[in-house]
C-alpha cells in the first residue's frame, strides 16, 4: 500500500468517527428532548371528557358555570338556557389533549405575577381559572391561564399580535403549552351559541313586515322560483331590487349576529319588525325583532323545517336524497335546539338594513 492510499484511509477513518460522534449527540439530545416532554406531560392531571359534568370559568367576581343536565349543556347564569355544545367540546378536547413545552422552574411569586399566573392576591392582575368536575361534584382537573407567550420577533421586523402559546398553572406548576384558549371567557355570553340562519342561498321567498299594535305591513318581498335565477320585487312592484344589497343581508344573517340571550320577560318585548324567509331546502326561517335601546336590539328566531317542500335535485337518486333529508333533518335539529323559544341581544344595524332595503321607512 502506498503512502498515498494510506493518507486517504486514514482520513476516510477519522471522518467516519466524527459523523457516527455527531449522530449519537443529535440522538441522545432528541431522546433527552423526548424523555423530557414525556416527564412534563406525566406530571399533569389527566381526565376524560365525558366524565366531565360541570365547568367553571372565573376571573375575579366574573364567573360562568356550564352544567349537563339531562344530557344537555346549560348555562346556570342564564336560567339554565342551552350552552354552546361545539365551544364546551372545543375546550374539553384542548384541555385533555394539553402537551406542555416547557415547565418554568424556579418559578418565583414575582414571576408568576407578571405572568398572570395568580388569583389569590387582589392587588395584582389575575389569570382566568377553569375547573372541571364530574357528576357527583368531585374535581377532576383544574387550570390558571395566564399571558400568552408571543415569540420575539426577527430583528427590524415588528412584534406579532399573536401569541403562540399561554402561560398556565397546573397545581403548584407552571407551564408553557402552544395553545392560546383564545375562546375561554369567564362572561355568560360567551358560552351562547349565537344566531345564525342557515344556508340562504337556496331562499326562494323574503318578505320583511313591520307589525304594531297587532297589524302587519309589509315593507318589501322578493321572489325567485329558482335559486340560479335574480330575485325580483312583488312589492312595491315599482321598484328594482339591488341583488348585491341582498346578498350583503343573507351574509349577515348567515353569520353570528347575536352577542348573549335577552333575559327580559317575552312579555315585555315588543316586536316591530319581522323577516320570514322561505329556501328551497325546505327551512323556513321567521326573525322577529324589536327595538333594544341604544347599544344593542331584541330578536327571536323561529325555525320551521318541511321536509315535503324540498325541492329535487336533478339527477338525484331516492337513496341520495333520503340522505339528504336525514341530513338536513339534523340540521334542523341543531338550529331549533338553540334558537326556537329564546330571545337573543343583536347588533343594531340589522333591523335598519332590513327594514331600508327597498328604499322604504319602517312606519
Amino acid at each position: 500500500m502506498t503512502r498515498k492510499q494510506s493518507s486517504i484511509l486514514t482520513a476516510i477513518f477519522f471522518l467516519a468517527l466524527t459523523l457516527l460522534a455527531a449522530a449519537s449527540l443529535t440522538y441522545g439530545n432528541m431522546a433527552s428532548r423526548r424523555y423530557s416532554a414525556r416527564n412534563i406531560r406525566g406530571s399533569i392531571p389527566s381526565f376524560r371528557p365525558e366524565d366531565v359534568a360541570g365547568i367553571t370559568v372565573s376571573w375575579r367576581n366574573i364567573h360562568t358555570n356550564l352544567v349537563m343536565k339531562n344530557g344537555r349543556w346549560q348555562i346556570e347564569e342564564r336560567d339554565g338556557r342551552p350552552a354552546s355544545v361545539p365551544k364546551i367540546t372545543e375546550l374539553l378536547n384542548s384541555l385533555s389533549s394539553l402537551y406542555p413545552v416547557k415547565v418554568l422552574q424556579p418559578c418565583s411569586d414575582e414571576i408568576l405575577a407578571g405572568l398572570r399566573l395568580v388569583d389569590d392576591d387582589p392587588k395584582q392582575i389575575p389569570g382566568v381559572r377553569v375547573v372541571l368536575r364530574n357528576a357527583s361534584g368531585r374535581e377532576l382537573f383544574n387550570i390558571l391561564l395566564g399571558k400568552g407567550h408571543f415569540v420575539r420577533p426577527e430583528p427590524g421586523l415588528p412584534p406579532s399580535q399573536n401569541a403562540e402559546g399561554r402561560y398556565v398553572k397546573i397545581g403548584k406548576n407552571a407551564y408553557l403549552i402552544p395553545k392560546v384558549f383564545e375562546n375561554c371567557h369567564p362572561v355568560p355570553g360567551a358560552w351562547v351559541e349565537p344566531l345564525r340562519l342557515g344556508d340562504l342561498r337556496g331562499a326562494l321567498q323574503i318578505t320583511a313586515s313591520s307589525e304594531k299594535d297587532g297589524k302587519t305591513s309589509i315593507l318589501w318581498s322578493v321572489a325567485r322560483s329558482k335559486t340560479n335565477q335574480p330575485f325580483e320585487f312583488g312589492f312595491p312592484l315599482e321598484k328594482k331590487i339591488d341583488n348585491r344589497l341582498l346578498s350583503a343581508l343573507a351574509e349577515k344573517l348567515m353569520k353570528p349576529f347575536s352577542s348573549d340571550f335577552c333575559m327580559e320577560p317575552s312579555v315585555r318585548i315588543r316586536y316591530t319588525l319581522r323577516l320570514r324567509i322561505v329556501c328551497s331546502d325546505g327551512f323556513r326561517y321567521t326573525l322577529h325583532m324589536a327595538d333594544g335601546g341604544e347599544k344593542q336590539d331584541i330578536a327571536s328566531l323561529e325555525v320551521v323545517f318541511k321536509p315535503e317542500s324540498v325541492i329535487d335535485v336533478p339527477g338525484e337518486t331516492p337513496e341520495r336524497k333520503k340522505q339528504r333529508l336525514q341530513a338536513l333533518q339534523s340540521r334542523f335539529d341543531y338550529e331549533s335546539r338553540y334558537c326556537n323559544g329564546h330571545a337573543f341581544l343583536i347588533s343594531k344595524e340589522i333591523m335598519p338594513l332590513i327594514a331600508n332595503l327597498s328604499g322604504q321607512t319602517a312606519p
